[in-house]
C-alpha cells in the first residue's frame, strides 16, 4: 500500500500495514491490533494496482487476516515475445493483470511478542499472448519482538513445486528498528530462488519513517529489484492519528534508459 510504497516497500516488519497479511503472515499476532486499509495507484504502461486488506490480532487466541491485491498493465512487447503468426515490427499491447487473494492465520507468546503464521495465497493471470493462468500456494512465516525496538520476520514464500512462474520460490526477510513512535527505519530483503532456474535474485528494500508532531508521517525508501536490476527511489507522505491515516507515496526509476518508470499510490488505513 502507500505506506509501504513510500517507504522502499519494507512492510515485513511492519505491525500497522495490512500489506503484512501477504508478504508476512506471523505479522498478524505480533500487531495486536485490527487494521483494515485500502490503497489504489497508477503506473508506468497504464499500470493499475489496487490493495485492500484487514487483519485482528486483539481479540481472540488467534490473529486473522485477509488481504487482495490486483495489478494490470499494457506493455507493447518485443519481437521476441510476438506470436509467429503476426509480423515483426508489428505493435500492440500485451494486457497483463495479475490478482491475489490471501489470508492468513497466527499465534503466538504472552505480549505478543513473538508469534507463528501461515498464508494461503489464491494466484490469477491473465495475458493476450500466454491466456490465462491460476495457482495457489503458501506462506509459512515467523516474527518477534527483540529488544523492545526491533520487530524481526522471517517468510518463506510458495514453497509447494507447482511451477506457477508468477509466484516463485523465495525467502522474505523483514527488520523494523523503532526507538520511539516519530522515527523508525526498516530493511527488507526477498531472495529469489525459483523465477531463473539454477540462479538466485536478491532484493534489497530500504526505508524510513519520520513523524512529525506524531501526525504527519514523511517517508523515504530505496529498492533494487532483483530480476530487472532497476533501481527505485520512493517517497511518501500522510496524515494520520490514533484510529486513521490518509498516505501517499512514490516510485521513481531515475536510471532507465526508456521513458520514465513510476507509480503513484493512495491509501487510507484505520486502526483500533
Amino acid at each position: 500500500m502507500a505506506m509501504a510504497a513510500g517507504m522502499g516497500n519494507c512492510v515485513r516488519s511492519s505491525p500497522d500495514d495490512p500489506n503484512s497479511v501477504f508478504a508476512a503472515p506471523a505479522m498478524v499476532w505480533i500487531g495486536e491490533r485490527f487494521d483494515i486499509g485500502v490503497s489504489g495507484g497508477l503506473g508506468s504502461n497504464s499500470g493499475r494496482h489496487m490493495q485492500a486488506g484487514a487483519y485482528d490480532g486483539q481479540t481472540s487466541s488467534l490473529g486473522l487476516g485477509v488481504h487482495w491485491s490486483m495489478e494490470s498493465s499494457d506493455v507493447i512487447p518485443g519481437n521476441e515475445e510476438l506470436p509467429g503468426w503476426r509480423k515483426k515490427g508489428e505493435t500492440f499491447d500485451n494486457h497483463l493483470q495479475s490478482t491475489v487473494l490471501s489470508a492468513s492465520v497466527g499465534g503466538g507468546g504472552v505480549h505478543h511478542l513473538f508469534g507463528a503464521g501461515v498464508g494461503l495465497r489464491y494466484y490469477t493471470s491473465t495475458s493476450t499472448l500466454e491466456g490465462a493462468e491460476q495457482s495457489f500456494n503458501i506462506a509459512p512465516s515467523i516474527a518477534g519482538v527483540v529488544g523492545k525496538y526491533w520487530t524481526l520476520n522471517l517468510t518463506i514464500e510458495n514453497p509447494l513445486p507447482l511451477g506457477y512462474s508468477g509466484a516463485p520460490l523465495a525467502v522474505g526477510t523483514g527488520a523494523r528498528w523503532q526507538p520511539s513512535s516519530r522515527f523508525a527505519v526498516a530493511v527488507d530483503t526477498l531472495t529469489d530462488l525459483g523465477s531463473m532456474a539454477g540462479e538466485v535474485r536478491f532484493t534489497p528494500m530500504v526505508g524510513t519513517e519520520i513523524r512529525i508532531q506524531d501526525v504527519v508521517p514523511v517517508r523515504l525508501g530505496w529498492t533494487q529489484n532483483g530480476l530487472t536490476n532497476q533501481q527505485f527511489l520512493s517517497a511518501g507522505i500522510g496524515a494520520a492519528n490514533e484510529v486513521m491515516e490518509f498516505a501517499y507515496g512514490v516510485q521513481l526509476d531515475l536510471w532507465t534508459d526508456d521513458e520514465l518508470s513510476h507509480l503513484h499510490q493512495f491509501a487510507v488505513r484505520i486502526s483500533r
